[in-house]
């Protein structure tokens, strides 16, 4: 079994950053999507669709669920990244 090769020490790039910076926000807006899907779904099933009818009442559960999803899906994306680079390696 190969040893993965040393995490580098090196200084963190403006590229990276700025990277960093996108897949943060690709995150948030997924989770924000979902959320928002998920809490107009009731609405899909007769119709008319408008008005919307909403199954949450305040504004927490969308800062609370888009959080915990931009998270989940930053880590997701980011050890997505670090396999194709340690694919490409090989």
């Amino acid at each position: 079994m190969k040893r993965l090769r040393r995490v580098r020490k090196s200084a963190i790039t403006r590229e990276e950053l700025i990277a960093d910076a996108i897949f943060l926000f690709i995150s948030a807006f997924i989770s924000f999507t979902i959320v928002f899907l998920f809490d107009i779904h009731r609405s899909f099933y007769s119709w008319p669709i408008f008005p919307l009818r909403f199954i949450f009442k305040t504004y927490q559960p969308y800062v609370l669920f888009t959080l915990i999803g931009t998270i989940l899906l930053f880590f997701i994306i980011k050890l997505l990244i670090f396999g194709i680079k340690e694919e490409e390696s090989r």
